[in-house]
């Protein structure tokens, strides 16, 4: 899945009601999921990229995706910690 759209499945998931039920739980684990593959992926292509224009590309969209997970993480937990 592309970048853009784990983004945008994240703010959804993220602004839901806030009662959230077990499958926005889930569907919010599986996007914090593709996200850290993205970045890792992402990562793997900085060590590799040659240019300081893709350099500085990579490393924005490497920024974008670690605060959005940091987002998402945080309200993972909240959501975890508010079920128990």
């Amino acid at each position: 899945m592309k970048r853009k759209k784990l983004l945008e499945k994240l703010n959804t998931l993220l602004s839901a009601s806030n009662k959230p039920d077990a499958e926005q739980v889930r569907k919010l684990r599986k996007v914090l999921k593709a996200l850290k593959e993205k970045q890792n992926h992402l990562q793997a292509e900085l060590a590799e990229a040659e240019g300081e224009h893709e350099r500085r590309k990579l490393t924005n969209q490497i920024e974008v995706i670690r605060r959005q997970r940091e987002k998402g993480v945080e309200v993972y937990k909240s959501i975890k910690g508010s079920r128990q």
